[in-house]
């Protein structure tokens, strides 16, 4: 009888490390511990793992579409690695699209990817509110991640963006802010939504005499820094929680530019732990974002679904995924 492939989960859990960890060694995409290292490519070697390349077949059925928002983000990079790692182990190879942070170039490459009859697709939309006739014509499995689309019942993988938001401002406060803000993208953007859902839930709960104060910015950033220059200004905020890193990044520099010293004067709150935050000369802290298992997790449900029709009918699942805390300040 012809053994099972190994896993990655296989070697985490024989490991008692995290399928993140196992992942950075297989593909060198983080440092990681020497000992640590050491130690999972031992119990690799002992489960004779090996890393599988796509299987060749003619089906282009063994293809699948991963279709995100932005590919520059670092979140998507690392989301991308997991599906591709995890597809590759299954004889599953993908094609990707970036949509730009563009909902009419995201039409262009959901056409695109079903004309190659691919056998399942993962998206992360663009416009939450809009969703194009093509997906809800397509009877192929598809799995949202990290976004999706508002009333459409399909598998949905990411974290409860709402609860974090909530913790952002929770934890600023915490921290003795009183004036709390929020800078976000427009609220088509789901994760945004939610998330500035949650900051505004807890302000409208727990102070009294302050209401939401919000600045919203367009993803081509002309006017970013005029914008939060003023919003600074006008508001004056003690602590500022941002929707992304790279909201955080334009904030970090606007406040440089105006002489306003953080965390002293301004404490600042983001999401995902992006490597240039390593480098910064001041404390921000991170809502961090499990990447790897939420790839992972996608294409596992996707697979599922491929290979198995009852799965499809599994309709309206979300699936939550824990965050974590950096507290840098």
């Amino acid at each position: 009888m012809k053994s099972k492939p190994v896993r990655l989960i296989d070697i985490a859990q024989q490991a008692g490390v995290s399928i993140t960890t196992v992942s950075h060694v297989i593909n060198k995409t983080r440092y990681v511990k020497r000992e640590t290292r050491e130690y999972i490519l031992k119990i690799m070697e002992e489960l004779s793992y090996e890393k599988k390349k796509p299987k060749s077949h003619h089906s282009t059925t063994r293809f699948i579409g991963v279709i995100v928002a932005n590919i520059l983000e670092d979140y998507y990079i690392s989301v991308i690695k997991a599906i591709e790692t995890y597809a590759s182990e299954q004889g599953f190879s993908i094609l990707l699209c970036d949509s730009e942070n563009d909902a009419e170039l995201e039409k262009v490459n959901i056409r695109s990817i079903l004309e190659k009859n691919v056998g399942g697709i993962i998206i992360a939309p663009i416009d939450s509110r809009k969703c194009p006739k093509e997906i809800l014509a397509t009877t192929i499995p598809i799995v949202f991640v990290d976004r999706k689309y508002e009333g459409l019942d399909k598998v949905f993988v990411g974290i409860n963006n709402f609860e974090s938001g909530y913790t952002g401002a929770d934890y600023l406060a915490s921290k003795g802010c009183r004036n709390i803000g929020f800078i976000g993208y427009p609220e088509t953007v789901y994760t945004v939504q939610q998330r500035l859902l949650g900051y505004s839930f807890y302000i409208q709960k727990n102070s009294t005499n302050a209401a939401p104060s919000v600045l919203t910015l367009n993803y081509k950033q002309e006017d970013s820094n005029r914008l939060i220059c003023k919003f600074i200004e006008d508001t004056k905020p003690d602590g500022v929680l941002c929707a992304t890193s790279d909201i955080c990044y334009q904030l970090i520099g606007s406040l440089e530019e105006m002489g306003i010293s953080i965390p002293q004067q301004i404490k600042i709150v983001t999401y995902d732990d992006n490597k240039w935050l390593d480098y910064l000369k001041y404390p921000v802290s991170v809502i961090t974002q499990p990447t790897v298992e939420i790839g992972f997790m996608a294409i596992d449900n996707l697979i599922r679904m491929m290979q198995n029709e009852s799965e499809d009918k599994k309709i309206g699942t979300t699936i939550f995924l824990e965050t974590g805390f950096i507290d840098r300040l």
